[in-house]
């Protein structure tokens, strides 16, 4: 006679949802909580429903083939699906090969950002996550908390590249904070010693610690955090125009590089800078994240490159583990990303400084020399 999960909360005078969580390590439960479920459940035999019995190459007991739903968040013009450059592509393929590896099926959607949310409600769900013939899911991108937390009470669940900690599921990224802290110690060892961030509008769950990277790399090389050089953090929130528009103005006061959240902010930057008359990287440098390839007529933007096959094999792993092991601790496993040197970062143009500080001198009516000046600057 098999065990539920009912019973074990009927014993324990638990309720269901409780014993549920304990069994798949969830954070908020208390220790002493979990032990006493866990103890009684080793103890009545009992065996998850669909999980426990997987064998070493993700077959059940009667031979049935586990499958894997994988679910990819992607903006409305997110180049994912078909452009074989970005980065969902080569999750993907880091994913399949895994899978094949362990002879795990995989059920692969893309779902339109707007769509996240509503999949928490059975209708707007794919159909095999619907109908509950999934062993796992693999959550790819940004997925809003809700969302999160109705799946991985439904299955085990692992995330790529944004942790939620506090929902009770696994995750494989990458350091966020210490790329960062690469391209900040590339660009003060160039000689730059006022340099911006900038992301885009969107931002997500990866923002806050690439932020947290460039702080932690100002305050170990002894430079001031100025929040007025930090463009689309805090609001207000500037469009790529108004950001181009910021960048160049800035320039004029001596900000000599800025560290861009991510390579499509880069890119998008580039031509936008190049049109304001700005020559990258003579007169400023950019820097990225992600180790994209570049869209025509873009030189490659000095970046910190991803291992995404990697991540994504190492979700299927963590998976395939986390239904063996429903009550182990959460696992947050992160890959260190290289630093590439592209072509967008030099050191400062002194001469692009001299100019402009003649003229704000000079618009002032006040003759001085150049050390001067830049005492006063």
């Amino acid at each position: 006679m098999s065990i539920s999960q009912k019973q074990i909360a009927e014993t324990l005078n638990l309720s269901a949802g409780t014993v549920s969580r304990c069994l798949s390590g969830h954070p908020d439960i208390l220790p002493q909580t979990r032990k006493k479920v866990i103890a009684l459940a080793s103890e009545l035999g009992y065996r998850p429903s669909g999980y426990s019995r997987h064998g070493k190459h993700g077959k059940t007991d009667s031979g049935t083939l586990v499958s894997f739903g994988v679910a990819v968040a992607v903006l409305p013009d997110d180049p994912g699906r078909k452009n074989p450059t970005a980065p969902a592509y080569h999750i993907l393929a880091g994913i399949s090969s895994a899978a094949q590896k362990e002879d795990i099926s995989l059920v692969t959607h893309f779902v339109p950002f707007e769509q996240c949310r509503k999949m928490k409600e059975p209708e707007f769900q794919f159909p095999a996550l619907r109908k509950g013939v999934l062993s796992g899911m693999i959550l790819v991108y940004d997925w809003p908390d809700e969302t999160l937390r109705k799946f991985s009470k439904l299955l085990p669940c692992v995330t790529i590249v944004n942790p939620h900690q506090d929902l009770g599921i696994d995750c494989v990224g990458d350091d966020f904070s210490g790329g960062i802290e690469k391209v900040v110690h590339h660009l003060y060892d160039l000689g730059h010693r006022q340099i911006g961030f900038v992301s885009n509008q969107t931002g997500g769950s990866w923002l806050a610690p690439r932020f947290a990277g460039y702080m932690q790399a100002l305050r170990r090389l002894g430079l001031t955090c100025d929040p007025s050089i930090t463009i689309n953090v805090f609001n207000p929130t500037l469009d790529e125009n108004a950001q181009a528009d910021a960048i160049a103005e800035h320039r004029k006061n001596g900000i000599t590089a800025w560290v861009c959240a991510g390579d499509d902010v880069a890119y998008h930057l580039y031509p936008l800078l190049i049109a304001r008359g700005l020559k990258v990287p003579q007169d400023v440098s950019i820097t990225g994240f992600d180790g994209l390839t570049p869209p025509p007529r873009c030189p490659h933007v000095t970046s910190i490159h991803q291992p995404f096959e990697r991540m994504g094999a190492a979700a299927v792993r963590r998976l395939f583990y986390r239904m063996k092991h429903p009550d182990e601790p959460l696992c947050h496993t992160q890959f260190s990303g290289e630093f590439v040197k592209g072509e967008t970062t030099a050191p400062p143009n002194v001469e692009y400084r001299t100019e402009q500080i003649q003229e704000k001198a000079h618009s002032s009516g006040k003759e001085k020399t150049i050390d001067e000046m830049y005492e006063v600057d």
